[in-house]
């Protein structure tokens, strides 16, 4: 009899999760070191991709508020958080990023079209220049050039200076006064009809010079700039410097520079030291030593009884284990979270600005030709800018990526072989 009990008890120990200290408490499986850090892996392949967003609006708009303590202090609340939240952004994420590369392209090809009629247009507009020239109705490069040299006329004065003195100089090549020279270019700056039915009719021969020399180039005699060109230029420089603040927090962040990096490195091996001197694994410690002893008093009463549910005071006793887990890793969860939070709330206000420009720009481009160079050069930046975005969410991935202590099982059974 005494022989067939050991056999039963071996069986009984075999079947029996590990005690505590046995355990090697098992950092998250989620979490795997390695030279790029710590990765959440491919999972979940079930979740569903939100929407597709087609701006950095609409990625600012679908990304999931910032991971909160409670949602990463261990792997079964950071399953939960990343399934419902994290999991299904960084999914319509990825599609996106597809989208953006057929965008850049795109856009690659509008630039080329557009520079190529912009070419056409400087071209023509050189060519209706020097015809004037030629006529005495404009001023040569040398002529504005000798009076730049002289100190006549200066680049840095205000239009209406320079409009003054090139009137006191040009105003005879038209054959009119100074007042009525300055007069004729302000009202072909503002209205080019009015302009020519003003001329027609009060100066017939200046007009008539002035058709002959410019109508081989029918409409585009004069051509205005866009007036949309000034603020798609603001906007593009806004832009380049946004481009470039990204380049410096994410170097801080995770890049060359990384010093935030280094901090998520220097806290993990600061945790890795204090589990083995903590009172959370004293208190474990203490906690399956007692549990063992009451297991091994237990062992006896069940011996020849088969599948067999683990009892209460056993379930009760490691969800305290659990519990104590809980505790260490919220206290250090803390601490990592304070680090990722930190480079989300540098990165967050970059991308929205991003999206601010990105919206107004296309505005912009809706009211008038959208083969506007300025405009589809803005384009190519916010392209470039939405290709950041993988890292510009990086901080949630490293909040959820928080290198828990796993719980230990709370509730099974064991089986005794008869």
């Amino acid at each position: 009899m005494k022989k067939l009990f050991f056999i039963a008890l071996a069986a009984v120990v075999l079947a029996m999760p590990s005690m505590a200290q046995d355990e090697d408490w098992r950092w998250s499986q989620t979490i795997q070191r390695s030279p790029m850090g710590y990765m959440i892996p491919a999972t979940f392949p079930d979740v569903k991709a939100l929407r597709t967003p087609q701006s950095i609006a609409e990625v600012a708009a679908s990304m999931p508020a910032f991971p909160t303590l409670d949602n990463i202090y261990c792997p079964e609340v950071k399953d939960k958080a990343v399934r419902a939240t994290y999991m299904p952004f960084i999914k319509s994420l990825d599609a996106a990023l597809l989208l953006n590369s057929q965008r850049s392209l795109q856009t690659d090809n509008q630039i080329k079209a557009a520079g190529s009629k912009q070419q056409k247009v400087n071209q023509k507009a050189m060519a209706q220049y020097n015809a004037n020239v030629n006529a005495g109705l404009m001023p040569s490069q040398q002529e504005m050039m000798q009076m730049m040299m002289s100190g006549e006329i200066n680049p840095d004065w205000p239009e209406e200076k320079i409009m003054d003195a090139m009137a006191g100089k040009f105003a005879s090549k038209w054959g009119v006064s100074k007042q009525e020279y300055i007069k004729i270019i302000n009202m072909a700056q503002k209205n080019e009809k009015q302009a020519a039915a003003y001329l027609q009719s009060n100066h017939p021969d200046l007009y008539k010079r002035l058709y002959a020399v410019n109508s081989p180039y029918g409409d585009e005699n004069v051509h205005p700039d866009d007036p949309r060109d000034e603020r798609f230029g603001q906007i593009g420089d806004e832009l380049s410097d946004l481009q470039n603040q990204l380049n410096e927090v994410l170097g801080v962040y995770s890049g060359t520079d990384a010093a935030d990096a280094r901090k998520f490195a220097a806290l993990r091996d600061k945790m890795e030291a204090d589990w083995k001197t903590c009172s959370e694994a004293k208190q474990i410690d203490a906690l399956a030593q007692a549990l063992e002893k009451r297991v091994d008093a237990w062992y006896p009463t069940i011996a020849g009884k088969g599948d067999i549910p683990y009892p209460a005071w056993w379930t009760a006793e490691r969800k305290k284990m659990n519990g104590l887990v809980d505790q260490w890793n919220k206290r250090w969860g803390a601490q990592w979270i304070k680090i990722a939070q930190d480079g989300d709330a540098k990165l967050r206000p970059i991308m929205k600005r991003a999206a601010e420009l990105e919206a107004e720009n296309e505005s912009l481009g809706k009211q008038g030709d959208q083969d506007n160079f300025t405009y589809l050069m803005n384009k190519k930046l916010l392209c470039a800018i939405f290709a950041y975005l993988p890292q510009v969410v990086q901080p949630l991935s490293d909040a959820f990526e928080f290198p828990c202590l796993e719980h230990v099982e709370e509730t099974g059974h064991i089986i005794i072989e008869k």
